[in-house]
């Protein structure tokens, strides 16, 4: 499956928020999309995935124009995390987990067996089975991430769509979530496009990385073709050295002292 976007224009009203931009989604690949707070990012993720409209330009799936795309066809290639998400107080995790089959039913239609097995699966995949008779409520904010990535799951998406999914999780939750998002990668080959603030994750499990700056395309390439002095300068305004250390195959960032 493979997601691309020419000359795209997205804003609201008569207020351009991204101008003219390309980017090219391929399954099996984990890109993610950096650029400093009001830079786009998620307007580019919306629009990549029929949140948002575009004004100018094209978006394909698979060739196909996304805006003719029946919704439950595009739900079973697409699956998407926004920034914020809530769920009923008094739902259980494979309550919330099961609503990632809906675009497999027919209305009125309860899970079938081959539902059941999927739901069972996503929280195994996502580590989050044992919790699966617990209130989303009486889950921490690490379990809750992993139990809303087990409802994406659920959908058997080709590519899987994040907006900052490490956002207000310590740090210890946010490197369980990329370490989940790497692992489905690697044993399932669903793609994964996420928005991050943290440039450390973005270097750390990224194939592929897309910068933008004041609503355009910065750059795109490789996390050690991208993150580069330069780029850090132009794009967020520090300065940093790009340090590459054995046995890691991407560069992590050491930014200049503070004093």
């Amino acid at each position: 499956m493979e997601v691309n976007a020419r000359g795209v224009q997205i804003g609201y009203g008569e207020h351009v928020i991204v101008n003219e931009i390309d980017i090219d989604i391929k399954q099996g690949e984990i890109t993610t999309i950096i650029g400093p707070n009001g830079s786009g990012k998620s307007t580019v993720l919306k629009a990549l995935t029929r949140l948002l409209d575009y004004k100018i330009g094209t978006i394909d799936v698979d060739g196909e124009d996304i805006r003719k795309i029946e919704s439950k066809d595009l739900a079973k290639k697409m699956g998407v995390l926004p920034q914020k998400h809530q769920a009923p107080p008094d739902f259980k995790v494979k309550d919330l987990v099961s609503f990632g089959r809906m675009p497999y039913q027919k209305w009125f239609q309860g899970n079938t067996k081959e539902d059941d097995e999927i739901v069972e699966w996503a929280m195994k995949e996502a580590g989050v089975y044992e919790l699966r008779e617990r209130s989303i409520q009486a889950c921490s904010g690490g379990q809750a991430q992993r139990v809303w990535i087990a409802t994406v799951l659920a959908q058997k998406p080709q590519i899987l769509f994040l907006d900052e999914p490490t956002t207000y999780l310590d740090i210890s939750y946010q490197l369980e979530t990329m370490r989940l998002l790497k692992r489905l990668n690697k044993s399932s080959g669903i793609g994964v496009v996420m928005v991050l603030h943290d440039l450390s994750h973005a270097l750390e499990v990224s194939d592929k990385i897309v910068v933008i700056k004041d609503g355009k395309k910065y750059s795109e390439g490789t996390p050690a073709e991208v993150v580069t002095p330069q780029m850090m300068k132009e794009v967020y305004g520090v300065a940093c050295e790009i340090v590459f250390i054995n046995g890691r195959k991407n560069p992590v960032i050491a930014y200049d002292e503070i004093v």
